[in-house]
């Protein structure tokens, strides 16, 4: 009986398969191994590309006014809960299953079907289920950054439908034509790292169509200076490490490659703090502390493309070009009104992705890849020829078909919140909560707001105490202040 139970058991262990000894026989009949050091990599990029989106979340909430915080930061929180579920279900599926002619994935993945332990033919040395989820986080966060366009007038719900809308008509097919093997632009010879095209280009040209849709805010009364600088330096900061993930994780594998696009990412981010703080000072003869974070962004933004194809040397240069552009755009814009795109989306994502795009296409020398890519600066201006082709196709893609997707949001009237739920402010309007509560300068005040506090101001020891604070202290510090002041005066 003991030999027949040992032999069951030795029967049963040979039917289990460990993990790191799966094979997989690819299109093109490698047959891979996973490695354990590559997935391990890939899972710990994921994790840092998901903290890009709640960090996008802060970057945007210390740019709008305080009665808008609440809503940006919980916006791009909620995005990333809705497109994650969407991927799993339909968008992994149409990115990235056995392409139809090169244009879009058909249903082998639908409903996570075959998402397991097996590789998947892209990546042959990660289980497919760790290649999904790193998927998942870099599709999340590209919706959220087009909503800083209509930042202050476009609200949770709305926002987020138009979100899933514009990840399966826009983002999976350009995601499907560029990352995907079959995919048309892929076989064309049109490259991109990490997602200069596929979610920087398609987000910035998105995002400038959406503003162009929507129309300028309502009613803007008083300061519309950030409510809190801090927080977009802390959301910079944090999109900055993160980063290292995005562009390094876009390997796929744990080697010299990922390295190298990660120090890229890092001089180019360097770099355009740089430039930009110099295009400051000519304009404006100083520097801007949010401007350098903003900067920093704007570089990581332009290195994407080709932070895994370019030569150590040449990232410097797309970063500082990357953040003048980027600023001068800016200046442009201003002067001449052009559209409120509330958060400059475009400045950043579209004209930084843009240029990086076409710098890969400048710089690129990578020997390691089949077929090598080489820029024009080496002698082959046919991949600068591919780029260009990618820039006009995606460009005209993401803004015709955005432009098509909040035509029909406005003509249902869910595109943007009444002029006086904008006034009023998004967060108490949709949450019935703020961010803080700070009593505003009294030249942005209504006779009907803050009445305790207009009374206590009103004696010229308050007056004085008040100009102390700055009139930014939270309304129970500035009421013991002005006890204590009348106290005084007593």
């Amino acid at each position: 009986i003991n030999a027949e139970y040992m032999g069951l058991q030795k029967s049963k262990m040979e039917n289990i398969t460990d993990i790191t000894n799966i094979t997989n026989t690819s299109s093109i009949g490698v047959v891979s191994k996973i490695d354990t050091g590559d997935t391990a990599w890939v899972l710990t990029s994921a994790g840092l590309v998901m903290l890009m989106t709640p960090a996008l979340g802060f970057f945007y909430a210390g740019l709008v006014r305080q009665k808008n915080i609440l809503t940006l930061l919980i916006q791009c929180y909620f995005i990333f809960a809705v497109v994650g579920l969407l991927w799993g279900y339909v968008g992994f599926t149409l990115a990235f299953g056995d392409s139809n002619g090169g244009f879009i994935g058909d249903f082998k993945y639908f409903s996570f079907s075959n998402i397991g332990a097996a590789p998947y033919h892209d990546a042959p040395t990660v289980p497919s289920v760790a290649f999904f989820f790193f998927e998942l986080c870099a599709c999340a966060i590209t919706p959220a950054l087009i909503i800083g366009s209509l930042a202050e007038r476009f609200s949770l719900i709305p926002s987020t439908i138009f979100s899933c809308v514009w990840v399966l008509l826009v983002y999976c097919p350009i995601c499907h034509w560029v990352f995907h093997e079959d995919g048309w632009l892929h076989k064309f010879g049109a490259v991109d790292f990490g997602g200069g095209m596929v979610v920087h280009m398609s987000a910035g040209f998105s995002a400038v169509a959406l503003a162009l849709i929507s129309g300028k805010r309502e009613n803007v009364v008083g300061s519309t200076a950030p409510a809190n600088i801090t927080y977009s330096i802390l959301g910079a900061t944090l999109l900055w490490f993160g980063w290292f993930g995005y562009n390094g994780g876009a390997n796929l594998s744990a080697n010299s490659r990922g390295a190298l696009a990660i120090v890229n990412t890092n001089l180019s981010a360097s770099a355009a703090a740089i430039s930009w703080a110099m295009v400051d000072y000519y304009f404006k003869k100083r520097v801007s502390a949010l401007g350098i974070a903003v900067a920093s962004v704007c570089g990581l933004i332009a290195m994407t493309g080709g932070c895994g194809f370019c030569p150590l040397w040449a990232s410097p240069i797309i970063g500082f070009l990357g953040g003048a552009f980027s600023n001068l755009f800016l200046v442009v814009k201003e002067k001449y009104h052009l559209f409120d795109d509330t958060l400059d989306v475009f400045a950043c994502h579209g004209v930084c992705g843009t240029w990086g795009i076409f710098a890969t296409g400048l710089f690129a020398y990578s020997l390691e890849t089949q077929p090598h890519v080489i820029g024009a600066f080496y002698g082959n201006l046919s991949l600068l020829g591919y780029q260009l082709v990618g820039i006009m196709t995606v460009a005209a893609y993401s803004f015709v078909l955005t432009v098509l997707i909040g035509f029909a949001m406005k003509q249902a009237e869910i595109l943007r919140v009444s002029k006086e739920t904008e006034e009023f402010g998004l967060d108490k309007s949709t949450f019935g909560e703020v961010a803080y509560e700070i009593v505003p300068p009294l030249a942005d005040q209504k006779e009907s707001e803050y009445p305790l506090e207009r009374e206590l101001m009103k004696s010229q020891c308050s007056k004085i105490a008040v100009s102390y604070t700055h009139l930014t202290l939270p309304t129970s510090d500035l009421v013991q202040i002005s006890v204590v002041a009348v106290s005084l005066k007593k």
